[in-house]
């Protein structure tokens, strides 16, 4: 009786998780990797709710993202290009369709007519765009960057395109990013080695027993929410309010933040995050142009720098479009799109990009590169 009304109690829990929308309440789809940390639970679904009410259910592909499923292998005259970065790549904010990935897609498309007598990586004539998000949330460059070398080949990509995000030079030191779940980028003569002990310390992840928990969990919203109140009452006892220590993630807001170059809490620090950033931007390079594959980078505006020339903002793009630039590696800056859709009264923010914070991004994109990823040159 007592394992009967159980059941039943989880039965009706997670009907009633999935009919009303409760804030907080998502699916635990978090799938360990020894590469490049984890993933997604592949074929499961990504929730988002904000405070507004917005709401956004996103299903994950056999790959372990939140995009559409991609056959292995393209059809005949497709050019693909890939896709990676974080959170604002991963874009779960918005629905599939309406992300800046999907949209250069349908805008590439429209522009068929530029392909004329252009070929993709396989000697075939182009006739059609596809575009792959391994964007996921978190991600630093060397997490970007190892997921590329494990798709590259597998995914058949014409092109790469690497979306930088302010926190990235911060994402590769430890003490700034503060996970110990994540391969991080060392110092290694001229180039950098990877710091893979974070697999001796989450390995039991890989456990038969505990993939088998973690497909129920992914699969259930009582389940994770179950696991997710229990940890938390583990970790604080029964509270009757939230605290900013709460708000800041435990943090209590105090260390290292690694954003704005300004707020680094030191140059030498700053010089270090920098240092690792670039090394590891330029095996990315040297490994596209070693197959030859076009690399662009793209970076993400921040919302109180649109509109101020590139080289006045308190931001690292300036520093990154000078990299590219010095390296012979396409750099796209969609700030004026972003002032011109600003001036026309788009809201471009809210928690990550809106809809329309998504369609200027694209549309740089598009304006600046369609001629230089479609127009690959027949050999």
């Amino acid at each position: 009786m007592v394992a009967f009304s159980s059941v039943i109690a989880l039965a009706v829990g997670e009907v009633l998780l999935r009919l009303i929308p409760i804030p907080g309440v998502a699916y635990h789809t978090y799938y360990f990797d020894d590469r490049t940390g984890g993933k997604y639970y592949p074929r499961t679904t990504a929730i988002y709710r904000n405070a507004r009410g917005d709401f956004v259910e996103r299903r994950v592909n056999s790959w372990g993202f939140a995009d559409d499923e991609h056959e292995t292998a393209p059809a005949t005259g497709v050019l693909r290009i890939g896709f990676f970065g974080d959170s604002y790549t991963e874009a779960r904010q918005v629905p599939l369709e309406a992300t800046f990935v999907r949209l250069i897609e349908d805008g590439l498309n429209e522009s068929a007519s530029a392909f004329g007598g252009r070929v993709n990586g396989r000697g075939e004539p182009v006739t059609r765009v596809e575009t792959l998000n391994f964007g996921m949330s978190g991600r630093s460059t060397l997490q970007s960057f190892l997921e590329y070398e494990q798709w590259v080949q597998r995914a058949h990509l014409d092109g790469v395109v690497y979306v930088f995000c302010e926190n990235d030079p911060g994402d590769q030191i430890e003490v700034i990013k503060r996970s110990d779940i994540v391969p991080y980028a060392v110092l290694d003569g001229d180039s950098f080695g990877v710091d893979y002990s974070f697999v001796e310390r989450y390995g039991y992840k890989n456990s038969h027993m505990h993939r088998t928990w973690q497909f129920f969990k992914s699969n259930s919203l009582v389940l994770s929410t179950l696991e997710g109140r229990l940890k938390l009452l583990m970790k604080h006892g029964i509270k009757m309010k939230v605290t900013e220590e709460d708000r800041a993630g435990g943090r209590g807001g105090r260390g290292p933040r690694g954003v704005e170059p300004s707020s680094w809490p030191s140059d030498s620090l700053a010089t270090h995050g920098w240092e690792l950033f670039t090394r590891v931007l330029d095996a990315w390079r040297r490994d596209t142009a070693g197959r030859g594959l076009p690399l662009c980078v793209i970076p993400i505006p921040r919302e109180k720098e649109v509109g101020k020339p590139i080289g006045e903002q308190d931001a690292w793009a300036a520093r990154v479009g000078s990299w590219c630039a010095a390296h012979r590696v396409a750099f796209v800056d969609p700030n004026p799109a972003f002032a011109a859709a600003k001036a026309g009264g788009h809201e471009l923010y809210y928690d990550h990009f809106t809809v329309d914070g998504h369609r200027a991004f694209a549309d740089a994109f598009i304006r600046q590169s369609v001629d230089w990823f479609a127009a690959r040159a027949p050999e």
